[in-house]
């Protein structure tokens, strides 16, 4: 499956990342937390205004702020405004938690399906897939972008099966006969909202 299936709150929109935005992200991300040592995750925080803002926030490096703004941007025509407003929020909302969780995976690596955290994390859900596509209930192709919201986040898992490569119909344009497609190498990024509490160190689930 290449589109994605009738659940209210998710959203893949026919956009990719710019290409040379994305080679950069992944070089950003390899050189500062991947290369050489034995790891698969990277949890970043920052307190995060808004969209409108320089510099979107404090915490975040300045390489994911920059990718935020992008998919502000991006997504402003493809997403309805008040799931726009909730991921990048106007200039006059108050300052919030906001995680990014940088992934890993090597081919044949997967995640069993879940839910985000519901006592921890927020609505409205960001994950961008860099240098490999791979099948999570549907084919995301590299450089694209998912917005989980609503139902989509909180009454439907999403997980993607460990394997080293995928049955894609269309194949790899879209336009052609189904076919089987390697995986690469693939970094996501996602951000999440924090709930309030959830960002102190060292205390209860809230």
């Amino acid at each position: 499956m290449r589109n994605a299936p009738p659940i209210p709150g998710l959203f893949v929109p026919p956009i990719r990342l710019p290409l040379e935005l994305a080679n950069d992200i992944v070089q950003q991300c390899m050189s500062l937390y991947f290369d050489g040592r034995d790891i698969n995750q990277i949890m970043l925080f920052g307190r995060t205004t808004s969209e409108h803002e320089d510099d979107m926030g404090s915490g975040l490096p300045m390489f994911l702020i920059t990718l935020l703004h992008r998919l502000a941007e991006l997504l402003r025509d493809h997403l309805p405004e008040k799931v726009h407003e909730m991921l990048f929020p106007p200039k006059d909302a108050p300052q919030r938690a906001r995680q990014a969780i940088l992934n890993l995976y090597h081919p044949g690596e997967g995640i069993s399906p879940h839910v985000d955290l519901l006592k921890r994390f927020d609505d409205g859900i960001i994950g961008v897939s860099f240098g490999s596509g791979n099948r999570l209930d549907l084919y995301l192709e590299e450089r694209s972008i998912l917005v989980l919201s609503e139902d989509a986040r909180y009454d439907w898992t999403h997980g993607i099966d460990g394997k080293l490569k995928d049955f894609v119909s269309g194949g790899v344009d879209g336009q052609g006969e189904p076919e089987w497609i390697e995986r690469g190498t693939r970094l996501s990024i996602t951000f999440r909202w924090l709930l309030p509490g959830a960002d102190i160190v060292g205390g209860p689930d809230p």
